[in-house]
């Protein structure tokens, strides 16, 4: 029993230690990315083979949520303990600060006023009322404000937990409310990005309209992620948890969307993969492929008609 416990503590030893948590949170890093991939993959080819539309998003989309929330989990724990990740931290804000200027300066700030949590649910909110209108539908508004507000509340009770302190410099140029961590800008600004790709994506049929849909989410996001940075409001590991985090609220929002959609779908009208597969390319998708029947049932205000 007392050896059990001597190897314990040289474990948790060696575990604390700067080389061991950096090889850590390497490893913890590729499997997740990998696990991520792997995922996305293996969840196109199920369907592109006719899988059963809700056990591949059951199963692909829970892998890809396990992926970010691991990540997410990895970069707090390092923030927590001031670890190997947060390294580059403050020579990033000394970067930012370095070529900082009036004109950018005064940019910054609206952008930031913008993306902040009271001009997130104000977005969220108007692109709902919106989206609601054009679907004839009340289901993909509240999946966007859900999405939006179970990632703020997610941020803000993590920002509690860990209680980090904002950089020094931050009251200087904008006033801050919160904790710093995780960024509850980039966190929303993501989330409702996720959101809207759930409810639309489906609806790009192109390569090239994707990859420019994709571009144009990405800029948004480190247009924001990088303000919050120019103004010394946050660290750097604040943004790239706040990206996580977002993404894991997203994609939780894309598994939830699939079992209500098809959970609301008559049986009679899911009679072969053969068929749901032509029924669905047949129509414009509400929903992500990983909930691609959504817009048979409730994205339309009505159920399908029998395939029989």
């Amino acid at each position: 029993m007392s050896g059990t416990l001597d190897t314990v503590r040289v474990l948790v030893t060696e575990i604390r230690t700067e080389s061991a948590t950096a090889e850590v949170a390497l490893w913890t890093i590729s499997i997740s990315v990998a696990a991520y991939v792997g995922a996305a993959i293996a969840g196109r080819k199920a369907r592109a083979r006719g899988a059963d539309a809700l056990s591949a998003a059951h199963g692909w989309g829970a892998t890809r949520f396990a992926a970010l929330v691991a990540m997410f989990a990895l970069v707090t724990v390092q923030v927590s303990a001031a670890g190997w990740l947060t390294g580059a931290d403050a020579a990033t804000l000394d970067w930012y600060a370095a070529h900082r200027f009036g004109a950018a300066t005064s940019v910054a700030v609206v952008i930031t006023e913008v993306a902040s949590p009271v001009g997130l649910a104000v977005i969220a909110v108007v692109t709902a009322a919106l989206v609601s209108w054009r679907r004839r539908s009340w289901a993909p508004g509240v999946l966007i404000v859900g999405t939006v507000v179970a990632a703020a509340a997610t941020s803000t009770v993590t920002k509690m937990i860990v209680g980090r302190p904002r950089p020094a410099e931050a009251a200087e140029l904008v006033t801050w409310v919160d904790w710093s961590y995780p960024s509850g800008h980039v966190t929303g600004i993501v989330a409702l990005a996720g959101a809207l790709w759930v409810v639309d994506g489906a609806r790009v049929r192109t390569t090239s309209t994707r990859v420019g849909v994709g571009a144009a989410a990405v800029f948004v996001v480190a247009l924001v992620a990088g303000t919050g940075l120019y103004l010394n409001g946050c660290w750097l590991t604040d943004v790239i948890a706040g990206v996580l985090l977002g993404a894991a609220v997203a994609t939780a929002a894309s598994l939830v969307a699939a079992v209500f959609a098809v959970r609301h779908l008559p049986a009679a009208s899911v009679p072969t993969d053969d068929l749901l597969r032509r029924t669905i390319a047949d129509r414009p998708c509400l929903v992500s492929p990983d909930a691609a029947q959504w817009n048979q049932g409730i994205g339309h205000g009505r159920r399908p008609e029998s395939t029989r």
